[in-house]
């Protein structure tokens, strides 16, 4: 069959269709194609007759194009919407040039990474298979399709696993993750020294050099990164660099064709320290870099490296503005992070400045503390505890804890602890001042938020113990050669709550006995109840009974709070004496 005559049979139609037409022989030879099938190849259709696709269209992936077309040749079927992606050459759409978006170093000449979809079927249709026959493949340039759905797909990845935590190295560990390998082979996250440590972060001048701790590496197919990158977990950017210069402006580096430049080339970007990693990526077969800035609410935070290895395609425009996208999606993860890890350093030190530094001595007891903020990925909360002098020969103990968990929780501490101590030198009973600290506490804070107490007034003369409890869990109470048991102690309603009405009990307690004040934090655990942490408490208790208080105090917490989800204050009062039991 002749050229005249296959134009003959297809006729104006897709000779002059938008759609660029090639049709093939047996052997996969063009015999025909249209002016459109010109786009993003190496030269006009005239020239392609009797050539493979790869000598006219070498940027595109041929081999999965004939592959398909070998298919609908063996069997006669129709081929719907495959999918294949070039590399075209230069062409006014490009993004891979430099520019406003990022500095280039793209000098193949090679253009941005477009998409086609390919429609094939036997021609003339019903030609039978075995090779006799011919093959038409249509194909479609959709690129803006294929990129909007990449995006999309990244984006959603990119809300449901960046962000999951209020954690900024675990935040930037989840970018990596959704980065590599979907689009870069290798990522890492540097930051600056003051969002690792919740810091103000104030707007740098432009001519400081950057400090930057590698928070985040990750290799693709799980390989591990080359040691001698992995040492590399510091960096310093010279003001004076281009680098440097498109950071503190929130610009990306892009640079597809690192591989071509030259070592020199690389060491003239003079980079400080990451010039050592650039070479480093180098030799380990990076050829594609992109370097975008982590900046949130106008701050840059730190930057995000991204390469490609050898095999991979370079990065292009679309990539950038990908990586650009989700970057920025994390980088206000990152600040949020930074944010609450500010905010709760600054309950922490509020809370540990509302607390006593020092404890009295107590005649007759000796009297150890403990306080345990929760561990970093939880808030700081309203816990305290306190040992008051009253008159001769009485001292109260307290150990109280404000609902929520943020600075305003450790200013309601501080003033409900100030208040208990006003309430102490009246010299009222534990009943009597946790009435009082119930009004007080509403006036505070408007029945918004409440609080718990247990205040216990200790008689040096006679060994006794008055207590009384606000919604707090019961004291424990251990003796040597006992189980530990809990107090049954009314256990009132919290304070704020306006009920006014509480309950004291008398204990009498032996030499060597010793009575344990806590907050919640020491018996609660997320999937597990009260009864259950009680009783791991009273168990934990009683072999602790005859070490020093201060072992014990730490033992207890070692045991049951290693790693506690919430505050946990802690006073233990042993009395002193010798225990007569044999």
């Amino acid at each position: 069959m002749n050229l005249a005559a296959v134009e003959a049979l297809i006729g104006k139609g897709l000779a002059q269709s938008p759609l660029g037409v090639t049709i093939f022989d047996a052997e996969l030879r063009i015999v025909w194609a249209n002016e459109a099938a010109e786009s993003g190849t190496s030269g006009p259709p005239l020239g392609w007759r009797g050539r493979r696709l790869a000598e006219v269209m070498p940027d595109i992936d041929t081999s999965l194009v004939e592959q398909s077309l070998r298919r609908v040749l063996d069997t006669g079927e129709t081929v719907l919407d495959l999918l294949v992606t070039s590399r075209g050459r230069s062409s006014p759409g490009d993004r891979g040039s430099s520019g406003d978006r990022g500095s280039s170093g793209d000098a193949g000449g090679r253009g941005a990474e477009r998409y086609w979809s390919c429609y094939q079927f036997p021609f003339p249709v019903g030609t039978p298979g075995g090779g006799a026959g011919r093959v038409i493949q249509l194909m479609r340039d959709v690129t803006e399709r294929a990129l909007s759905q990449r995006r999309l797909a990244l984006g959603d990845r990119a809300s449901a696993q960046i962000g999951r935590t209020l954690d900024t190295t675990r935040t930037a560990e989840e970018l990596l993750d959704v980065l590599v390998p979907d689009l870069a082979d290798v990522g890492a996250v540097d930051l600056l020294a003051t969002v690792i440590d919740g810091d103000l972060l104030a707007r740098r001048a432009r001519h400081d050099s950057l400090r930057l701790q590698r928070v985040a590496l990750r290799w693709s197919g799980g390989a591990r990164a080359p040691a001698e990158y992995r040492r590399l977990a510091s960096t310093e950017t010279n003001p004076v660099s281009l680098h440097h210069r498109r950071l503190v402006a929130g610009l990306p580096l892009f640079l597809p064709a690192f591989g071509a430049m030259s070592i020199e080339q690389v060491r003239q970007m003079d980079i400080g320290a990451g010039q050592e990693r650039l070479l480093v990526a180098r030799r380990a077969g990076a050829h594609s870099l992109m370097v975008v800035p982590l900046v949130a609410r106008g701050v840059i935070m730190g930057l995000v490296v991204m390469y490609r290895l050898r095999g991979s395609k370079p990065f292009t425009g679309a990539d950038l503005l990908l990586a650009d996208a989700v970057v920025s999606r994390a980088a206000l993860s990152m600040d949020n992070a930074r944010l609450y890890t500010r905010e709760r350093a600054s309950a922490l030190v509020l809370q540990r400045a509302l607390l006593p530094h020092d404890i009295p001595e107590v005649p007759g007891l000796d009297v150890c503390h403990r306080y345990t903020p929760a561990e970093a990925t939880a808030e700081a909360g309203g816990d305290w505890f306190d040992v008051i002098p009253l008159r001769p020969g009485r001292y109260a103990l307290v150990v109280g804890d404000v609902t929520g968990h943020d600075i305003h929780a450790a200013a309601v501490m501080g003033q409900l602890r100030t208040a208990t101590r006003t309430l102490a030198s009246l010299d009222l009973t534990p009943a009597g001042v946790l009435a009082r600290l119930d009004r007080v506490t509403a006036d505070l804070t408007c029945n918004e938020t409440f609080a718990t107490c247990v205040y216990a007034i200790f008689d040096t003369a006679t060994g006794e113990w008055d207590i009384a409890r606000a919604g707090h869990p019961a004291p424990a109470l251990a003796q040597p050669g006992r189980k530990a048991r809990f107090l049954d102690l009314p256990p009132g309603l919290p304070l704020g709550l306006g009920s006014g009405h509480y309950e004291a009990i008398r204990v009498k307690t032996s030499p060597c006995s010793t009575l344990v004040l806590y907050t919640d934090g020491l018996i609660e655990r997320p999937g597990t109840d009260l009864a259950t942490g009680m009783a791991k408490l009273a168990t934990a208790l009683t072999p602790l009974s005859r070490l020093p208080v201060g072992d014990a105090c730490d033992a207890l917490l070692a045991s049951l709070a290693p790693g506690p989800t919430d505050d946990v204050a802690l006073l233990m009062a042993r009395r002193a004496g010798r225990d007569t039991r044999g």
